[in-house]
C-alpha cells in the first residue's frame, strides 16, 4: 500500500481548508441579526437556555410553561454552548450552525476522497481527472444558495447533514470489523439523529437492514437498537403529556385519509419531494421559486430553459450517485441506498409538505457522484474514448455554468443582506425585503423595557420572548377572524400584540387599530418593520380615523407589483388586494397571465377558487380549489381551501334544487353579508350591504327596516346619536326589537348622563337598576368597555352599590385591570367572605401576575 509522504499530506489539506475558508467567509457576510423561520428558529434558542437554567425541556416563554413534544431537544442540546457564552443570542447560535456546516463540507470533501481512493490509488504530482471531479462536486455543494442559506440560519439542516454524512463515513472503509470506539462513535450518532430531525429514524432503519443481513455486522444491531430504544422513549414521553407531536400528527392524519386517501396521498408527496431534491440540484429551476428568493433583491434568478431540461439532468445526477452506491456498496453504498429509500418513505408519509425537507439528502446524493462516474466511464464507456471526452466536456460545461449561476445568487444573497441591515424600513418595503428584515428582538427589548414583568404578548414570531423576556403565545393574526383575537386576547391576561408593521399590510390587520370596538388597539412602538399595539378597553365603543387608511394598502400593492412584477410575494399581496375590493374579473385576467408566464403556486389557485365563488361560477371554483389542493404549497392554505370547496358545494347545490332560479344577490342575501361584516368588524362593507337592501326593489318592508336598523348601529358607533334616530325612526315596524333596544339604550344615556352629571346626591335603589340595564344593553350590543365606563363613574357617585360594584369588577378582570380588579374583589369579599366566584376571581388575577423564569 502506498504511502503518502508528509508533502503530498500538506498539499491534500490545503484545498479542503481553502474551501472551508472560502465558505467560512461568505457565510459570516451572510449574518445578521433577523430570525429567518418561524417558530422554529426561536424555539431552539430560548430551549437551549431553559435546558440550561431549568433542565427541563418546556416552553417556558409559555403561560403554565407545558412541556415541549412538537420538535425533538437535539438541535437546543447542539446550542446550550451558544446559550452559555451568549444567552438567547442569535449570532452566536448561527456561529454554532456554520461550524457544523463546516464540519459538514470537510466531512463531505474527505468522504467523496476515500469514496475514489480505492479507485484511483496511486498518488501523482498533478491530480487526476478522477480527483478533480471531487473537488468539483464539492465545489457544487458549497456554492448551493441553500447550502449558504441554512448554515447562516438556526434551523436544525446542516447539523442534521454534519451527523448523516459522518455516520456514513464510518461505513467508508469497508471493513466489518467494528472497534469499540467506532461503535461507540457509531451510536452517539444514531441516537442524536433522531433527535435533531425526527426523519434521522430512517437512518437507524437503514444501518439495521444493512446489518440484518450479515452475521458479521450484527454487531451494528446494537447502536442502531440503542437508538431505536431512545427514540422509542422519546415517543413514550411525549405521549404521556398528552401534547401534539410529529408522529402523533402524521398518524392521525392517516387515520383520517382511510387507505385510499393516504395512498393517493403518498405518491402526491413523493412527487413533491423530488421535485424538491432536483430544485436542490438545480437552485432555480424555471416554474418555482426558491425558498431563498424572499432574500434577494430584484427580480428572482431563474435557470435558462425548460424545467423538464433539469429534471432530466437530475435524473442522470442521480442515476450517476446510485451507480457510485453500487461502486462503494460495501464502503457505505449500500446503508446509504436505503437510507434515500426510507426519507422518501418516511416523506411520504409525513404531513407536511415543505420541499425544504429533502435538503439534507443533496450532500448523501452528490458524494457519490465522483465514484459513479469512474463506475460509469469504466463499464460502459471503457472503449468509446472519443465519446467519453465528449461528455466530459459537456458535463464540465454544465458544471461551470452551474458554478456561475449559483455564485450569482450567493453574490446577490449576501448584498441583499447588506441591503437589510442598512436600508430604510421604507425602502426595503419596496424591494420587497421587509418581511425578513422585520427585526422582532427589538420588539421584545422595547417591552422590556417600557412594560410590566407580568405583562403577556401575543405575536406572530417566536423570537420576540427572547429579548422581551414575556410570557408570549404565538398568534397568526392574517387567518384569523376577530373573535378568534378576541379569545386569544381574553385568555393570554393583560397583554401587547406584536407583528409586522404597516409596509406588510396583509399581516395584520390594521383596520382593528381603528375599528374595533371592544378594545383600543394602540401602535405604542413601530419601526424595523414591526409593530407593537398596547391593548386597552374602548371606553366609548366607536371607531376612529387615526392608523388605517384603506387606499394606502392598494397603492403600496401596485408600487410593489410594477416594480416587480414576478415576485410571488408581491403577486399575492396585489391579488389580496383586489379580493377586498371584489375585483373578480381583475384576479382572473391577471393570475391567468402569471401562469401563462410559468408562474404557478397554490395560493393562486385558491385566490382564483374565491374569485369565482364571487362570481357564482362554482364549478370552476371547485376545479380551482382542487388544483390547488394537488400542489405543493396547500398546506398552508388547507383550512381556506376547506371553507371554499364547503361554499361552493353548498351554493352549487342551491342553484341546482331550484332549477337555476336562486339569488344570492337579493336583499335577504345582502343583510346576512351586512351581519358578517360586522361581526368582522369590516363596517364599511355593513354600510355598503345595509344601502343595498334600501336601493332594491326586491326589499320587504321587514327587510328595510333591518337595514335601518344596521345603518343606526353604524352611526352609533361613529358617534353620531342624531343620525342614528333618524335611522330608527324609519323603521315601519314598532314592535322591531333590535330598534326598541336601540332607542332605549340612547333614552337611558340620556337620562343616567344627566343624573350622574348632576350635583344633588344619588339615591342608589333609584338609579343602579337603570345603569345596570344600560349595561346589559351596551354588552348584548357589543360595547363591554363602554359599559365598563359607565360602572367607574357610576361606583365614583354610589361606592357602596355593590351590585354595580360586582358588575365593574367582573368588567376589570375582562380588561384585564388587575389592580382595579383586585381593589373590587376584595371590597367585594369583605362584604361576602364566603363566595367561591369572587376567590376564583382572586385566584385568576394571581395568576396573571405570574411572570416567566428567563
Amino acid at each position: 500500500m502506498n504511502q503518502e509522504n508528509p508533502l503530498q499530506a500538506t498539499r491534500s489539506l490545503k484545498l479542503p481548508i481553502l474551501l472551508l475558508v472560502v465558505f467560512a467567509g461568505l457565510a459570516v457576510a451572510r449574518f445578521n441579526q433577523f430570525y429567518f423561520y418561524n417558530p422554529d428558529s426561536g424555539d431552539y434558542v430560548l430551549m437551549a437556555r431553559g435546558l440550561i437554567e431549568h433542565q427541563e425541556y418546556r416552553q417556558f416563554d409559555r403561560p403554565g410553561e407545558p412541556y415541549f413534544t412538537l420538535r425533538p431537544p437535539g438541535m437546543s442540546v447542539l446550542l446550550i454552548p451558544a446559550a452559555l457564552i451568549a444567552p438567547y443570542d442569535v449570532i452566536a447560535a448561527k456561529v454554532t450552525v456554520l461550524i457544523t456546516a463546516l464540519f459538514m463540507i470537510w466531512i463531505f470533501y474527505s468522504f467523496a476522497w476515500r469514496l475514489i481512493q480505492k479507485e484511483d490509488p496511486e498518488p501523482s504530482e498533478n491530480r487526476s481527472p478522477l480527483q478533480w471531479s471531487v473537488l468539483l462536486v464539492s465545489l457544487v455543494l458549497l456554492t448551493n444558495p441553500y447550502i449558504l442559506l441554512y448554515s447562516t440560519i438556526v434551523m436544525s439542516e446542516m447539523p442534521f447533514m454534519a451527523c448523516t454524512l459522518a455516520v456514513l463515513y464510518l461505513f467508508s472503509a469497508g471493513d466489518e470489523n467494528w472497534s469499540l470506539g467506532k461503535l461507540a462513535c457509531l451510536t452517539g450518532l444514531l441516537v442524536f439523529l433522531p433527535f435533531l430531525r425526527t426523519i434521522g429514524v430512517a437512518m437507524i432503519l437503514a444501518v439495521g437492514l444493512w446489518a440484518v443481513v450479515s452475521r458479521k455486522r450484527w454487531i451494528c444491531l446494537i447502536p442502531a437498537g440503542l437508538a431505536l430504544g431512545a427514540t422509542v422513549l422519546w415517543m413514550i414521553r411525549n405521549s404521556q403529556y398528552k401534547s401534539i407531536s410529529y408522529s402523533s400528527i402524521a398518524v392521525e392524519e392517516m387515520k383520517n385519509s382511510g387507505i385510499v386517501g393516504t395512498a393517493i396521498s403518498m405518491l402526491n408527496r413523493l412527487l413533491v419531494h423530488f421535485e424538491g431534491l432536483f430544485q436542490k440540484l438545480f437552485p432555480g429551476m424555471p416554474g418555482t421559486v426558491p425558498e431563498y428568493g424572499g432574500l434577494l433583491s430584484g427580480e428572482y434568478h431563474f435557470l435558462p430553459g425548460s424545467s423538464v431540461i433539469y429534471s432530466l439532468a437530475s435524473v442522470i445526477v442521480l442515476l450517476l450517485a446510485f451507480a457510485g452506491m453500487l461502486k462503494c456498496w460495501q464502503r457505505g453504498g449500500a446503508v446509504s441506498f436505503l437510507y434515500l429509500c426510507l426519507s422518501f418513505g418516511v416523506l411520504s408519509l409525513w404531513p407536511w409538505m415543505q420541499t425544504r425537507f429533502s435538503l439534507p439528502l443533496l450532500p448523501v446524493v452528490l458524494v457519490f457522484v465522483p465514484a459513479g462516474l469512474f463506475y460509469i466511464g469504466e463499464s460502459l464507456l471503457c472503449q468509446r474514448a472519443v465519446l467519453k471526452k465528449v461528455l466530459a466536456a459537456g458535463g464540465l460545461v454544465g458544471v461551470f455554468c452551474l458554478l456561475l449561476s449559483q455564485s450569482w445568487v450567493d453574490a446577490n444573497l449576501i448584498s441583499t443582506n447588506h441591503l437589510m441591515k442598512t436600508e430604510s424600513e421604507e425602502e426595503l418595503a419596496n424591494e420587497d425585503l421587509i418581511m425578513f428584515a422585520s427585526d422582532f428582538v427589538k420588539a421584545g427589548e422595547w417591552l422590556n423595557q417600557h412594560t410590566a414583568p407580568h405583562a403577556r404578548v401575543l405575536t406572530r414570531r417566536g423570537e420576540v420572548s427572547t429579548s422581551s423576556h414575556r410570557f408570549q403565545r404565538r398568534f397568526y393574526f392574517e387567518p384569523s377572524n376577530i373573535e378568534q383575537l378576541h379569545q386569544a386576547i381574553q385568555a393570554i391576561g393583560p397583554c401587547y400584540l406584536v407583528s409586522y408593521g404597516k409596509y406588510t399590510n396583509d399581516m395584520f390587520p390594521r383596520y382593528l387599530l381603528d375599528d374595533d370596538l371592544i378594545y383600543r388597539m394602540t401602535p405604542v412602538y413601530e419601526e424595523s418593520g414591526i409593530v407593537v399595539i398596547e391593548v386597552k378597553p374602548n371606553y366609548e365603543g366607536t371607531v376612529r380615523e387615526q392608523y388605517f387608511r384603506k387606499a394606502e394598502s392598494m397603492e403600496l400593492a401596485r408600487k410593489r407589483l410594477a416594480r416587480y412584477p414576478r415576485r410571488i410575494s408581491v403577486c399575492m399581496n396585489y391579488l389580496n388586494q383586489l379580493m377586498k375590493a371584489e375585483e373578480y374579473d381583475e384576479i382572473i385576467a391577471f393570475i391567468s397571465d402569471l401562469e401563462l408566464q410559468g408562474m404557478n403556486d397554490a395560493r393562486f389557485m385558491g385566490t382564483l377558487g374565491w374569485a369565482y365563488l364571487g362570481k357564482h361560477e362554482y364549478d370552476r371554483a371547485l376545479e380551482e380549489f382542487a388544483r390547488a389542493s394537488r400542489t405543493p404549497g396547500q398546506k398552508q392554505i388547507r383550512s381556506t381551501l376547506a371553507s371554499g370547496i364547503k361554499l361552493a358545494l353548498k351554493r352549487q347545490k342551491a342553484v341546482r334544487e331550484s332549477q337555476g332560479k336562486v339569488q344570492f344577490e337579493k336583499p335577504e342575501s345582502y343583510l346576512k353579508i351586512a351581519a358578517n361584516m360586522w361581526k368582522l368588524e369590516m363596517f364599511d362593507k355593513t354600510d355598503l350591504y345595509a344601502q343595498k337592501v334600501l336601493d332594491s326593489k326586491l326589499s320587504t318592508p321587514a327587510e328595510r327596516d333591518e337595514a335601518h336598523v344596521w345603518l343606526a348601529r353604524l352611526a352609533l358607533i361613529h358617534g353620531k346619536t342624531d343620525q342614528a334616530v333618524q335611522e330608527l325612526n324609519a323603521v315601519k315596524d314598532s314592535n322591531n326589537e333590535a330598534a326598541q333596544n336601540i332607542l332605549e339604550r340612547i333614552k337611558l344615556e340620556k337620562n343616567i348622563a344627566a343624573s350622574l352629571d348632576s350635583d344633588s346626591d344619588l339615591q342608589s335603589s333609584k338609579l343602579s337598576e337603570p345603569i345596570l340595564k344600560l349595561v346589559a344593553l351596551y354588552e348584548d350590543q357589543g360595547v363591554p368597555g363602554k359599559a365598563l365606563g359607565l360602572l367607574q363613574q357610576a361606583h365614583a357617585r354610589l361606592p357602596a352599590d355593590q351590585p354595580i360594584l360586582k358588575e365593574l369588577a367582573r368588567l376589570q378582570l375582562f380588561y384585564h385591570l388587575l389592580d382595579a380588579a383586585e381593589d373590587s374583589y376584595r371590597s367585594l369579599q369583605a362584604a361576602s367572605p364566603e363566595d367561591q366566584d369572587i376567590q376564583a376571581a382572586l385566584e385568576k388575577i394571581t395568576k396573571y401576575r405570574e411572570t416567566p423564569r428567563y
